[in-house]
């Protein structure tokens, strides 16, 4: 499948787009699951939303293309085995990932345009919550965490 593209689109907002469309291309090409899908597609909506004007009140700041990158990033570092998080805008300008198991277990992490993920999580009766760079590779503690999260 290829989306459709315009070639006319000159902002920040529209050479974003369609960088990330070429990248969905490129993934239809090959041999790819699903939850990558998901990823791109989630990336693209946080970004449209958060590209409007005052989109969640008055003095919301849009998402900047390197956040989008340094999340993706993020999740793709991930084992396969954990499924792509909920992404959504952050008011600030981050994005907000999130993975759900029941209502007692779960991990949100925001990125931010640094690299800095700060998370909280819900496991039980503990709320652990953090920070840290990302360097590229999913930190241990985020790892620990999902991994809890998502066992059940």
């Amino acid at each position: 499948m290829r989306f459709a593209t315009i070639e006319s689109g000159v902002s920040e907002a529209a050479r974003t787009l369609e960088d990330i469309r070429k990248g969905i291309d490129v993934l239809n090409q090959e041999s790819v699951t699903f939850s990558n899908l998901s990823l791109n597609d989630q990336l693209i909506d946080a970004y449209t939303e958060a590209s409007q004007p005052d989109w969640d009140g008055e003095g919301t700041i849009a998402i900047e293309r390197t956040t989008l990158k340094l999340a993706k990033e993020f999740v793709e570092s991930l084992p396969r085995k954990y499924q792509t998080p909920e992404i959504a805008p952050e008011p600030d300008g981050h994005v907000n990932l999130e993975w759900y198991n029941g209502k007692r277990r779960l991990l949100s992490v925001s990125v931010n345009p640094d690299g800095r993920l700060h998370w909280a999580a819900l496991i039980g009766g503990e709320d652990p919550r953090g920070s840290c760079l990302f360097y590229g590779e999913a930190p241990k503690t985020l790892l620990h965490l999902l991994r809890r999260v998502c066992r059940g």
